[in-house]
C-alpha cells in the first residue's frame, strides 16, 4: 500500500480492485454528488476519518435529545437534558475515538520526552457550546409537552432495496387506472441497490388543513408522520431571492426526502417493522411532512424549517419519485466509474474545506485526478 517514498498507491489497495458499495446513505450520496473523489476515499478506499470537535458535538447533543424521551413527560427539564449530555460525554470523553479531540502536544528539549496533556479549559469551552445547543432545543420544543405515544420512533433505521428503474418504486403511478398494485420488485437484487439511513424521529401529527381543498385527500382532516431531523449546525440563512432561497431549503431537505421514500417503499414492502410496534400501523399515505430543527442560526437562537410534500398522494408520490430517480441516477453513476477501475476518473471538487485536498497529495503523483495537474 506504501511505496518506498512514502506514498500510497491506489492500485494496491484492496488487492488493487475498486469495490462497489454495499448501499447508498444520504449523506455517502450527497458526498459523490459534490465529489465523487472524496466518496473514492472515504466510501470505497475505506479511509476513515478521525472525529472532529464538531462531529463529536453532533453526536453526543442527539444522543441526550433521543434518551430524553425516556423520562416521564414532567421529568424531561433542560437540567436532565444537558446531564444526559454530561453523562454521555464523561462516558467516551477520554476513549480512543474522542480522547485525542483535547490533546495537546507538550515539546521538551528531548523530542523523545514529548507528551500529550489535555486542554481541560478547551474541553470546557466545547462543551459549553454543546449545552447552549440543548439549551437553545428546549426554547425551540418543550419535551414535557410532547404527548405520548409520541415520538413514535427514535433513531430508527429505515432501508429498502430501490429498483433501478424509479417507475416500478412504491412512489410511481399505479399499474392501471383500476389502481392495481405494482409488481413487487423485492429479491430482484440485479435490478435494485440497497439504500439505508437512519431516523432521528417519527412523530404522528395533525395534517394541515386546506379548507378550500378540492378532495377528502387534500383536505386531510385526520393525522400524518412528520419525520425529525436534529442539525447541530447553523439554519440557513435565507437572504436571497425567493428563488434562491427556495432552492437552499430543497437542498437542505433531500436528506429527508430520502428518509421519506425509504420509509414509503417499507410500508409498500410489508417490512416496516420497529421494536415499538408503532411503523406496523402506518399507512404509506401517512408519510407527509418534513422537519429539521437547526439548534442554532445566524442569531443564535434554533430554528425550525418545515416542509409538505404535497396536499394529496400524488403530489407526494412525484417529489418522491423525482428522489428515487436522482437516487438511482448516482448509483448507476458510481457503477459506472467503478467498472473502470481507474481511481482517476473520480473528480474531486473546488471546496476548500473538503477532505479530497488533504488525502490526495498522500497518494502517488499522477494516478488521481487533479485539476491542472
Amino acid at each position: 500500500m506504501n511505496r518506498n517514498d512514502g506514498h500510497l498507491d491506489p492500485f494496491s489497495i484492496l488487492n488493487g480492485t475498486i469495490p462497489m458499495p454495499k448501499a447508498l446513505s444520504p449523506s455517502s450520496a450527497a458526498e459523490f454528488k459534490a465529489c465523487p473523489q472524496s466518496y473514492l476515499f472515504q466510501y470505497l478506499f475505506a479511509i476513515k476519518q478521525p472525529p472532529n470537535l464538531a462531529l463529536a458535538k453532533g453526536s453526543m447533543c442527539h444522543s441526550a435529545l433521543e434518551e430524553i424521551f425516556d423520562l416521564e413527560p414532567r421529568e424531561r427539564s433542560l437540567e436532565h437534558l444537558q446531564n444526559l449530555f454530561r453523562k454521555n460525554w464523561s462516558e467516551v470523553r477520554l476513549s480512543e475515538a474522542y480522547g485525542p479531540l483535547f490533546e495537546t502536544n507538550i515539546n521538551t528539549e528531548n523530542d523523545s520526552d514529548a507528551k500529550n496533556e489535555r486542554d481541560i479549559e478547551a474541553e470546557r469551552k466545547w462543551g459549553n457550546e454543546a449545552l447552549a445547543l440543548l439549551s437553545n432545543y428546549y426554547e425551540l420544543e418543550d419535551p414535557r409537552i410532547i404527548p405520548r405515544p409520541n415520538p413514535l420512533e427514535r433513531e430508527i433505521w429505515v432501508t429498502a432495496h430501490l429498483s433501478l428503474d424509479p417507475s416500478k418504486g412504491a412512489t410511481a403511478k399505479l399499474d392501471s387506472d383500476k389502481n392495481e398494485p405494482r409488481a413487487d420488485i423485492d429479491g430482484e437484487e440485479d435490478d435494485t441497490f440497497f439504500v439505508r439511513g437512519i431516523v432521528d424521529r417519527l412523530d404522528y401529527v395533525a395534517a394541515p388543513h386546506y379548507p378550500h381543498a378540492e378532495n377528502d385527500d387534500e383536505k386531510s382532516k385526520g393525522g400524518c408522520i412528520r419525520i425529525v431531523d436534529y442539525k447541530t449546525g447553523k439554519a440557513p440563512h435565507f437572504k436571497y431571492s425567493p428563488a434562491t432561497n427556495q432552492r437552499i431549503a430543497e437542498e437542505n431537505m433531500w436528506q429527508l426526502k430520502i428518509y421519506a421514500l425509504l420509509l414509503r417503499e417499507m410500508i409498500y414492502n410489508g417490512k416496516a417493522y420497529s421494536k415499538s410496534g408503532h411503523l406496523q400501523n402506518i399507512s404509506e399515505r401517512d408519510i407527509r411532512l418534513l422537519r429539521l430543527m437547526y439548534l442554532t442560526s445566524i442569531d443564535g437562537e434554533a430554528r425550525f424549517l418545515d416542509m409538505d410534500l404535497g396536499k394529496s398522494h400524488d403530489e407526494r408520490n412525484i417529489v418522491l419519485q423525482e428522489i428515487h430517480q436522482d437516487l438511482s441516477s448516482i448509483w448507476k453513476s458510481i457503477k459506472e466509474l467503478v467498472d473502470t477501475q481507474d481511481p482517476s476518473n473520480f473528480i474531486h471538487c473546488n471546496r476548500e474545506w473538503c477532505i479530497c485536498h488533504k488525502l490526495r497529495p498522500k497518494f502517488v503523483p499522477g494516478t488521481l485526478y487533479e485539476e491542472n495537474g
